[in-house]
């Protein structure tokens, strides 16, 4: 699907205007809209996440503090009933009265009578402690389970939102071969360069996790940021859907994280391209290589080379566009640099 759409939407070849040829013009409103809807459904995702991650901290603060408010109460139960014991050591309690009962001096019989007063009070300020620890940790439970319960509706709403995605971008694909038959049918269509170049990429150095300890790393090292996300530019027909390094062509392009190679194509306004899955449910893209190193089903570490920069595709000059998606189509990226930083990532 990311091919087919890209071709259109993402190469120069993509819909513009009712003149671009037969079919492309009829393309443009509907398979725009669709885009559109897609963008939205990818807003509302990451909103639902966002959500997530911050009821997620919530969650264990609450977690937290419960336990804690927990060990405060087990140990004010343990001292009430260390108290209670040592109160009632005597017979009928008269382990507090004896020496009321045996002083040989008026002042001392008083003295005595304080201190067991005192002892009164002691008791029951514990026991309101203890009590209103108890109610404490019934509040931080109620909490957690308001929370779950919270975390719950927005893991729907976020689930919902992929499924939106995925069914826009299923119908802006079936919009795309419609009209691919449509332009094939009125003369052969244009696409973007791109030899499919694949083979060894050996001879670089691993980055990454087993280097460096890193979870996660830039795509490309050193590198300039060109044109970012949400961009204009006369290479797309729509704003630029990823984040693109300038760097000469056959720099190492590595994975910034962990993850399953999911896709490997070539030919259309991205050149050769490869597409990642990680355990967080994100897709990333590393586009216009002039050589690809990997194939679908790769598992590659953070920092693990999978391809070199280079120039095919719809491109001006050698850089990587590098992109971050919800699902592993096309239209479902986000912004890659936020998302990168958010992972510990200086870029």
């Amino acid at each position: 699907m990311a091919a087919a759409i890209a071709a259109l939407l993402a190469s120069g070849t993509g819909p513009a205007s009712a003149d671009d040829g037969p079919g492309i013009g009829r393309l443009s409103a509907r398979a725009d809209r669709l885009m559109r809807e897609a963008s939205n459904a990818v807003a509302a995702h990451e909103k639902a996440q966002d959500a997530v991650r911050k009821g997620e901290r919530r969650l264990a603060d609450v977690a937290r503090r419960q336990a804690a408010e927990q060990r405060r109460l087990d140990a004010l139960r343990a001292t009430l009933g260390r108290q209670a014991r040592s109160e009632y050591q005597g017979a009928s309690g008269l382990g507090t009265m004896l020496p009321l009962l045996t002083s040989s001096s008026p002042q001392r019989a008083l003295d005595a009578g304080v201190r067991a007063g005192r002892g009164d009070r002691a008791a029951r300020q514990l026991t309101d402690r203890v009590t209103e620890s108890r109610d404490r940790v019934a509040d931080r439970r109620a909490e957690s389970a308001r929370l779950v319960k919270g975390l719950k509706a927005q893991e729907e709403r976020r689930s919902a939102a992929r499924e939106d995605i995925e069914a826009k971008l299923a119908k802006a694909e079936a919009e795309v071969r419609r009209a691919r038959a449509r332009v094939l049918a009125a003369g052969p269509m244009p696409t973007g360069g791109g030899n499919c170049a694949r083979g060894d990429v050996g001879g670089h150095k691993r980055a990454g996790k087993g280097r460096t300890g890193r979870t996660w790393v830039k795509p490309v090292s050193p590198a300039t940021l060109s044109a970012g996300f949400g961009s204009g530019g006369h290479l797309w027909a729509h704003t630029h859907t990823g984040q693109d390094f300038a760097v000469p062509t056959g720099t190492p392009v590595r994975a910034v994280g962990a993850g399953t190679v999911v896709f490997t194509g070539c030919g259309d306004g991205f050149g050769n391209q490869v597409v990642l899955r990680h355990a967080d449910g994100y897709y990333t893209q590393y586009a216009h290589l002039s050589r690809i190193g990997v194939k679908v089903g790769s598992r590659l570490d953070a920092g693990e080379v999978l391809g070199l920069s280079g120039a095919t595709g719809n491109v001006s000059g050698p850089h990587l566009h590098f992109e971050v998606r919800i699902t592993p189509q096309f239209g479902s990226g986000i912004d890659p640099l936020p998302w990168l930083r958010g992972r510990g990532v200086g870029v």
